[in-house]
């Protein structure tokens, strides 16, 4: 039996229980009338009137049919569902009377006949409300949000939901005295509901009829009304909608969204977008194939363990059942956290995580960590990374990037580790800022120490990652909450993007099959304009760009690129692809016997916190460092 089959069978089960329990409550209606008119139960009544009973139960079924009592939702049932009731009582009662006396010829008294009306109407719609209330408790409480006061032209309205939250939904627009919805329809998921009525709103059918919707009636505004979050079939059609400028709502389901445009903007559930629908490619998934191997029974430590790519690391790598895992952060409220989590969601780790605050430029305390922990596995995720900032702050950018990473390598080889994954980014190829500049140098130790050491040291290069702290996406939301406007710094700037989950992926991926002196790139496809980012994430916030929220452009901050590279030229020519991820052997770009004292030199300026003169000496030490038009 097919899907839909089943569906149809349990409908039409469910309406004839119902149907069932109406005769009953008709019947017992009419008793409770009888008894209460004379005190006492008149049988006879009741056996004059046998030869209609099923002319008269007849009937009361098509009346209620007519009424659609089996069209609603019984679990969602209404003010206007127990109104449909009481009048399909009154005309079934009448029809009834007439049934009676032209069958039977003999009627029930007139009062007898009222009473029942009133009964069968109280027995059947109780019944209905009931139900409503055991429903309602159990999903969710009732909506007790305030009623707005502004005013509107009504849209056109489509809810996308299911049972409970679409319910609500229509109970929070119920509250609108403005009359700002006209709902048109209901799109549910479930077959079972298709052509029923929800508060007196049909239940249209499913999903796939957002298109003929969209396209053929003029909808306005779609509301999506998903209690746990939407899937991919719904996330294609919710794409659809923006491709036809039509407005998305993502509500919490209360009344809280009904409120004046500002507050709506800051009550919509903008962080329900999810990240993938933002990379205008699908995600890649790199199987943790074999990880059990390296890092299970191992003693692993993550740098920057409070971060957003730190903290995902330690997340996965504990599903492993490594025999130590050392967090490894300068933030103490981060790395608190980050442990906090853990022990929650891995308790059989609780004994075998270590909390280590220390700061990475700190070289004694790195070795005091490596001799007391003896790490068998180092993911190196600690660094400042943000472009502008660190071009205030050049001095501070070598010292924790360079300087930090050369410590945590030398007592990676001192120690004995294993591996070390050095995390680097796309702005350390031909780097324009002195961020990208200081990542360069970080995979140029790393490879270098590499060829001289047992330890084997990989690194990977990411892109832009969505959702990390501090990135673009976060603050876009946060704009976007506030009303905007979102501030871009070029219309044509583009990066390549990533998710949390494919960069920690991707680290573990080549934590466990680098070879040393291998650079790691995930497949990102073709960069992505932010500003298309922007509109996207505005649109699936459900406001429509440029209307809405503004879009403005403020230029190019310093050490900016327009676009970002993946490869230089070399490293293209040696780039192979591996399970959607591309792998290079990284060239020497400074001559081994010189690159430690044209380190030791650098770090030697910066520690004087002589900005200028370290961005000098970082650009005669990296030839490829050219520092954009406009960068100080």
């Amino acid at each position: 039996m097919t899907a839909t089959a089943e569906a149809r069978l349990t409908r039409l089960l469910s309406i004839g229980l119902l149907a069932l329990y109406d005769l009953a409550a008709v019947v017992g209606a009419t008793i409770i009338a009888l008894v209460l008119r004379f005190d006492y139960l008149r049988a006879e009544y009741l056996y004059a009137h046998r030869l209609s009973a099923p002319l008269v139960f007849a009937t009361y079924l098509a009346c209620f049919y007519t009424f659609r009592l089996y069209r609603y939702r019984w679990s969602f049932a209404s003010v206007e569902a127990v109104w449909a009731i009481f009048l399909a009582n009154i005309l079934a009662s009448a029809l009834s009377t007439f049934w009676q006396v032209f069958i039977d010829g003999v009627h029930m008294p007139r009062s007898i006949t009222i009473m029942t009306c009133i009964f069968a109407t109280a027995l059947i719609g109780g019944q209905r409300i009931v139900l409503r209330s055991i429903s309602r408790h159990l999903a969710r409480g009732h909506n007790t949000e305030p009623r707005p006061r502004w005013h509107e032209e009504p849209k056109r309205t489509v809810i996308l939901g299911a049972e409970h939250s679409a319910s609500e939904v229509l109970s929070a627009l119920a509250t609108d005295r403005a009359g700002r919805y006209d709902v048109i329809g209901i799109l549910d998921p479930d077959p079972r509901h298709h052509g029923t009525y929800l508060r007196g709103i049909r239940i249209l059918g499913g999903w796939e009829m957002m298109h003929e919707l969209v396209q053929r009636h003029a909808v306005d505004e779609v509301i999506i009304a998903w209690l746990n979050g939407y899937s991919d079939d719904m996330r294609e059609y919710v794409l659809a909608c923006c491709q036809h400028k039509v407005a998305v709502r993502m509500v919490p389901v209360t009344a809280e969204w009904l409120e004046n445009p500002s507050a709506s903007r800051r009550q919509m559930r903008v962080e329900n977008v999810r990240v993938e629908d933002l990379l205008h490619r699908p995600a890649t998934q790199i199987a943790p194939t074999d990880m059990e191997q390296y890092l299970t029974g191992k003693r692993v430590l993550v740098t920057g363990a409070g971060g957003s790519i730190g903290a995902e690391l330690c997340r996965q790598i504990s599903q492993f059942d490594p025999a130590q895992l050392i967090l490894l952060g300068h933030g103490e409220n981060s790395i608190h956290h980050i442990r906090l989590e853990l022990q929650r969601a891995f308790p059989a780790m609780n004994n075998a995580t270590v909390a280590v605050i220390a700061d990475i430029r700190d070289a004694a305390r790195i070795e005091h960590t490596f001799t007391r922990c003896r790490p068998q596995i180092v993911f190196h995720a600690a660094a400042h990374k943000h472009v502008p900032l660190m071009e205030d702050n050049i001095a501070e950018a070598v010292n924790n990037n360079v300087a930090g990473t050369r410590n945590v390598i030398r007592a990676a080889t001192a120690h004995g580790v294993e591996r070390m994954v050095l995390i680097s980014t796309d702005k350390a190829v031909n780097p324009s800022s002195v961020m990208g500049a200081t990542k360069f140098l970080c995979e140029e130790m790393a490879r270098a120490e590499g060829e001289r050491s047992a330890t084997c040291f990989i690194a990977v290069r990411f892109g832009n990652v969505l959702g990390s702290r501090g990135s673009v996406l976060p603050r876009f939301q946060e704009q976007i909450l506030y009303g905007g406007p979102v501030t871009i710094t070029h219309p044509e700037m583009r990066r390549y993007f990533m998710t949390i989950p494919e960069a920690v992926s991707l680290v573990l991926r080549a934590g466990f099959s680098g070879q040393t002196g291998e650079l790691f790139v995930l497949d990102m496809g073709r960069p992505v304009r932010i500003v298309s980012l922007a509109e996207d994430l505005i649109r699936l916030s459900g406001l429509v760009p440029y209307r809405d929220i503004a879009i403005e452009f403020c230029g190019l901050r310093p050490g900016e690129k327009l676009s970002e590279e993946l490869f230089t030229d070399s490293e293209m020519r040696h780039a192979a692809t591996v399970e959607r991820a591309f792998v290079v052997n990284r060239p020497r770009y400074i001559a081994q016997d010189i690159l430690d004292t044209e380190i030791d030199a650098l770090l030697a300026v910066a520690a004087a916190h002589h900005d200028q003169d370290t961005r000098a000496k970082l650009q005669a030490l990296i030839p490829t460092f050219r520092t954009p038009v406009g960068t100080p």
